[in-house]
């Protein structure tokens, strides 16, 4: 049973640079495409599974159509495996559960002191913010544990908080158990949320951003990273059912340091077990010559982390698990892969469509001195207007090993002695397969290279529809088509 979602368009501490250190995909004239390769793989995150996922359009955090998280019954979302025998996984996006803590209530006139308000509310407890516009004058910090930032009526496009350009951070986490949702933050110098540990030998875990709509900011809308070279991370994070947008409007607004265009999606330096599922990124690239930062991007030795279910539209880079010279930032007890100093340790990609036709597109799926990165039934494709596109899919380095399979790409780069398991791909992948490509990546009845054609694997997730894929022969990209 095949859902008929559309791709919706919207309707509206230490930073360490993000820019190129050679390891870009735009560095990618010596990019040879690929079919198949040496054998090998591991495993990475585990059988983790969507408890959420997105349709080929937008999550229903924005009332368009696409993607969920799976319980309800907490702010995470729940892991359900790959779908199930014969099922799948819902995907709707629901509210939150109503607080069951201590509530402080504000309002829009409370704005001026919004920030005391947050930093005033008990560990545990629930700011619950009525609809209107917060036009701030400083950050808001989250720095007790267990207390959420959220709407009161649970709808992002009804309460609004402006940084106006004016504020470095809208919002600031250095506290476990945290959750922000079911608001819009806009107009930050520099992050919508940055994340960071209180101080050395701290970490910070379970941050929650849920139902968020962050538009427009200067740099990286989420910001994660440890403080200097101390020991100290931020864990165990999710990002589900939000929607990140760059306007025409805030683009000239973008931070011009490191390469031209410092700005990107997600951005997460040496964290773990992270989960990024069921959200929509869209616009995030800059016309001035500088290459943006993907949508979704985790590197400096960041580990087992889980991007699936996500709707990529017209940003220059997709997914990156590492970077080159990004390495060394985390060392783990477990000393993993013999103490190699890695950009990305394992994790997996999986059941994302990233789709782009604009000239300042790069890369969809980046892999860069990334071992054992599982890449499993992904559709990344660009059109005629990608002008300067480079790959759909590029591993690069010798210290990489990817495991790349049923994906539909336009093509599939290596370069510079990495390795990895790469088959049962389709390059050259035509645009009449999709029932509309740009807006609806469902394929059609006349898909004979996609449909049938992908290899069983045991963590495939589940595809755009929640639908499991099938176990014997499943169709190749994000949509598992059931007639």
């Amino acid at each position: 049973m095949r859902a008929s979602l559309l791709l919706l368009a919207l309707g509206f501490v230490a930073l360490a640079c993000g820019s190129d250190d050679g390891g870009g995909g735009s560095g990618g004239s010596g990019g040879a495409a690929t079919g198949g390769s040496s054998s090998g793989g591991g495993s990475g995150v585990g059988g983790g599974g969507a408890g959420g996922t997105s349709g080929g359009g937008g999550s229903s955090a924005s009332g368009g159509g696409g993607g969920a998280s799976g319980s309800g019954g907490s702010g995470t979302g729940g892991d359900a495996g790959s779908g199930g025998s014969g099922g799948g996984t819902s995907l709707a996006c629901p509210p939150l559960p109503a607080p069951t803590g201590a509530v402080v209530n504000a309002k829009p006139s409370d704005a001026a002191s919004l920030h005391s308000i947050v930093m005033g509310a008990a560990a545990g407890s629930t700011i619950l913010l009525a609809d209107g516009t917060y036009d701030i004058t400083s950050t808001l910090q989250l720095a007790k544990a267990g207390v959420s930032l959220r709407s009161a009526s649970n709808d992002a496009s009804k309460v609004i908080i402006d940084g106006k350009y004016a504020v470095n951070e809208l919002v600031a986490v250095s506290a476990s158990n945290v959750t922000i949702a079911h608001v819009t933050l806009t107009h930050a110098v520099d992050h919508a949320i940055h994340a960071y540990p209180p101080g050395a030998n701290q970490d910070v875990k379970n941050l929650v951003i849920y139902g968020v709509k962050l538009v427009d900011h200067g740099e990286q809308f989420v910001k994660v990273n440890p403080i200097g070279s101390t020991p100290g991370y931020v864990d165990e994070g999710r990002v589900e059912c939000s929607e990140f947008l760059m306007t025409a409007a805030g683009r000239p607004k973008v931070e011009s340091c490191c390469g031209g265009c410092y700005t990107g999606g997600i951005d997460v330096h040496a964290a773990w077990k992270w989960v990024v599922r069921n959200n929509r990124f869209e616009g995030i690239y800059c016309e001035n010559g500088g290459l943006a930062e993907h949508a979704v991007h985790f590197w400096k030795g960041a580990r087992d982390t889980l991007v699936e279910n996500n709707t990529i539209i017209d940003c220059a880079r997709g997914i990156g698990f590492g970077l080159g010279g990004g390495t060394g930032d985390r060392v783990y007890p477990d000393n993993p892969y013999g103490g190699a100093k890695l950009a990305h340790y394992d994790g997996i990609i999986r059941n994302n469509v990233v789709w782009a036709n604009h000239a300042f597109y790069d890369t969809g799926i980046e892999l860069d001195i990334a071992k054992q990165p599982l890449v499993f039934h992904n559709t990344v494709m660009h059109g005629s207007g990608a002008t300067k596109a480079f790959s759909s899919i590029d591993y690069r380095f010798a210290e990489t090993f990817a495991v790349i399979q049923n994906n539909l790409t336009n093509k599939i780069t290596v370069r510079d002695g990495a390795q990895g398991t790469v088959d049962h791909n389709l390059q050259n992948t035509p645009l009449a397969y999709f029932v509309a490509a740009g807006s609806d990546f469902h394929l059609q009845s006349g898909a004979a290279n996609a449909i049938d054609q992908g290899v069983s694997v045991a963590q495939a997730g589940v595809d755009m529809d929640g639908q499991a894929h099938d176990q014997g022969a499943p169709d190749l990209g994000a949509d598992e088509r059931k007639p």
